[in-house]
């Protein structure tokens, strides 16, 4: 997970220098969508490598989900409060 957040304007710069055949305007829509990726990845707290569970992940094991079969949260859902009753 990144903590800090690049300003479009600093990775607008970044991508001029390393890819000057871009237009300004695909530089800026580049820009804008990686500082958009960067937000969510800082919001779901997912991890840039496999080492360590997304936040998503880790409640759901903390939950005690299991691959299974499932195909919906319902259905996972389903499945942790059928084995708690049990």
């Amino acid at each position: 997970m990144k903590v800090k957040i690049d300003t479009y304007n600093g990775i607008a710069k970044q991508l001029k220098e390393e890819y000057s055949k871009l237009s300004d305007f695909e530089i800026l829509s580049l820009a804008v969508q990686i500082q958009r990726n960067q937000i969510l990845e800082n919001g779901l707290a997912v991890s840039s490598s496999d080492k360590y569970p997304s936040a998503l992940e880790a409640i759901a094991i903390a939950l005690g989900y299991e691959e299974s079969n499932s195909v919906t949260i319902t259905d996972v859902l389903r499945n942790i409060v059928n084995r708690e009753e049990a």
